[in-house]
């Protein structure tokens, strides 16, 4: 059984990883490209002065969009997609299905507010069409949409470098937690921490290539690019100790590698 999401406060699983990279970027056109639009200007000081008294009723400020928490919850719907797309090309259709449900079920209802104050407004009806998807090509039509929609959404966010790092630090906390140091970790729960480290190297090395397209347009300083650089070795050491995320029986595995890939985050992200 999954345990349910929430917002943050060996050689063969390597070769599994660059394959799963290999066929997404097969499957999937590039995400959605060009700056996001800039963001509306203040235009309370330019009002003329009122002549006339108006009671209004009070208006609800908008609520300060968290960023970190936002990308974080956005890798973790993409943990889930890139699983299910791992477990359909492994035969495992049972497996994948409960990977492409899982975002509706129990991420992006933790996240449905900001979703509708980016004007994200088709996000949710993309993973539900990928839950609805039967047959190779439109599972593989469904992930590319579902993946775009996810590229739109960072792209609206448009995170500052240090902000990336602190989520991609998020992510990997989320996937220690999920490990039983002292014993053997559950099927699902391993599945996830898999995913979630998955993606944490994918953007740890877009970060460390600079070619993060969702950054706040300007490119990030040469040592956090040197820092993520570092990083990216020992994210894959994590991978290739990793088992096989479609083993059938509860894991034994020490989180302290990806422990001590937190900590190096957290000196990175300042």
């Amino acid at each position: 059984m999954r345990r349910r999401w929430a917002a943050p406060d060996p050689s063969q699983t390597m070769t599994q990883a660059f394959f799963l990279s290999a066929l997404l970027a097969l499957a999937i056109s590039p995400g959605v490209a060009g700056p996001a639009k800039a963001q509306a200007l203040d235009t309370e000081a330019l009002q003329p002065p009122q002549t006339v008294l108006v009671e209004a009723p009070a208006s609800t400020p908008a609520p300060t969009l968290d960023k970190v928490a936002f990308l974080t919850a956005l890798a973790r719907i993409e943990a889930d997609v890139k699983l299910g797309v791992l477990f359909v090309h492994d035969g495992a259709d049972d497996k994948a299905v409960v990977h492409f449900a899982a975002p509706r079920a129990e991420t992006i209802p933790v996240i449905a507010e900001t979703l509708h104050s980016l004007g994200l407004v088709d996000f949710e009806a993309r993973f539900a069409d990928l839950e609805a998807a039967s047959g190779d090509d439109a599972v593989k039509a469904a992930v590319k949409q579902a993946l775009r929609e996810l590229s739109k959404a960072r792209l609206k966010v448009r995170p500052t470098a240090q902000q990336k790092i602190q989520s991609i630090e998020a992510q990997l906390v989320a996937a220690a937690a999920l490990f039983n140091p002292d014993g053997l970790t559950e099927v699902a729960d391993f599945q996830d921490a898999w995913g979630i480290v998955m993606v944490a190297r994918d953007q740890i090395d877009l970060f460390a290539r600079g070619k993060d397209s969702t950054l706040l347009g300007r490119t990030p300083d040469p040592a956090l690019i040197t820092g993520a650089q570092d990083l990216g070795a020992l994210v894959d050491n994590v991978m290739i100790d990793l088992p096989d995320p479609a083993i059938p029986v509860p894991v034994p595995f020490d989180p302290a590698s990806i422990t001590a890939l937190i900590a190096e985050l957290a000196v990175l992200a300042g």
